[in-house]
């Protein structure tokens, strides 16, 4: 189920219509269609960033899950309604099994992709790939040189990642960029914006990082975020840099007069203020340790081996039904542009009820200043 490589990334959607569509079927019956298999935490990049890596712990292979119990897992999980699953890690392909696994999941019909920072590709898996292609591989860029790669990742790995991306597509295989934007890399993201254009490939950055409470075990915190300030400058110029003067124009016209479509999939219009993304209702997450929560940023889980899938599954979509989020952000005049969430809310705050202040004031920020670069570009162009 590849899609073409050539196809133009700006044609491109995020997710195949037919995608969005079983997704909102699923919801509604609480079936879990999408999984994430987080097979390992260990990695061989060192980002700061991350809240699933910490070079502290004690990331050994022997501390792994067995191939086996994955293989066990998927299984379940495909007999519950699993149709799409995400392999991620840490680095997936550090895992000893990988290749029993990943052969596995293709048996059991499911469509398959694939995080990677695109570092380590051994041979055995080019091999394994071109027999067997994953659905889709996404690649995180940290940057466009090895410079820029060393200070964020401890690597000297551009020209690697580089290199494989390119392999990774003579084979066919649908390949997508992911990017962090962080206090190491923001100077670089118009440069990261160019190389994805340049190579035809799609790509999502976001300046937004998440507090690393599985890592930290500390609320509201990331010490490599920017602030909200250089956060809402840089999304700025995001948008600057994807749309045309007169696009963006008409873009800040939406957002003052709020016919601008949402940004976050996370608010209902009612009092409740009840989740609204698939996590806990149509997919799940399952962490390296064997437990399953509603996304991989929170920490609100259940273990697979004691509960058994289905059971484990139940419990994820109780616990998701149970949360109720801020009532301020349901009417907040930034929502439109908020990337608010379940797990924003909690990570920023230690409760899912409670505001997080770091994206309030991202968001407002963000605001302002769309509005602002609006103007300027009017009185530049005469208008």
């Amino acid at each position: 189920m590849s899609i073409i490589i050539n196809k133009p990334a700006e044609q491109r959607t995020e997710e195949p219509v037919v995608s969005a569509f079983l997704h909102s079927r699923a919801r509604a019956g609480g079936v879990p269609l999408s999984g994430t298999f987080e097979l390992t935490s260990r990695c061989n990049f060192s980002c700061p960033m991350c809240y699933v890596h910490d070079e502290q712990a004690n990331c050994t292979a022997t501390k792994e899950l067995p191939g086996s119990w994955w293989i066990k897992t998927a299984a379940a999980a495909v007999e519950q309604g699993m149709l799409f699953l995400l392999l991620t890690g840490g680095e997936p392909f550090l895992h000893k099994d990988f290749e029993s696994i990943y052969k596995e999941l293709k048996k059991l019909g499911l469509i398959v992709s694939i995080n990677t920072n695109g570092y380590y590709l051994p041979d055995r898996i080019i091999e394994l790939f071109k027999k067997e292609p994953p659905n889709r591989v996404n690649v995180s860029l940290y940057g466009t040189d090895n410079d820029v790669y060393e200070r964020f990742t401890g690597v000297r790995g551009f020209e690697r990642v580089t290199e494989n991306i390119s392999l990774l597509r003579s084979l066919g295989i649908d390949v997508r960029l992911n990017c962090s934007i962080t206090k190491d890399n923001f100077l670089y993201a118009d440069a990261i914006n160019r190389y994805a254009d340049e190579n035809g490939l799609f790509l999502k950055m976001t300046p937004y990082m998440y507090p690393r409470i599985r890592t930290d075990g500390v609320f509201g915190e990331n010490s490599k975020r920017l602030s909200p300030e250089d956060a809402s400058r840089c999304r700025v110029n995001m948008l600057k840099y994807k749309k045309t003067d007169s696009q963006f124009i008409r873009y800040a016209e939406a957002l003052k007069n709020g016919s601008l479509t949402n940004e976050s999939d996370c608010f209902t219009e009612d009092e409740m203020q009840k989740v609204r993304c698939r996590a806990g209702f149509s997919s799940f997450w399952i962490n390296s340790e064997g437990k399953m929560s509603m996304c991989g940023i929170v920490d609100k889980d259940f273990d697979v081996e004691q509960m058994g899938f289905s059971a484990a599954w139940e419990n994820v979509k109780k616990h998701t039904l149970q949360i109720r989020l801020p009532e301020k952000c349901v009417n907040c005049p930034y929502r439109c542009i908020c990337n608010v969430c379940a797990a924003v809310c909690y990570t920023e705050s230690g409760d899912f009820s409670r505001v997080p202040d770091y994206v309030c004031k991202f968001s407002e920020i963000s605001y302002s200043l769309i509005l602002d670069e609006a103007e300027r570009l009017r009185q530049k162009n005469g208008n």
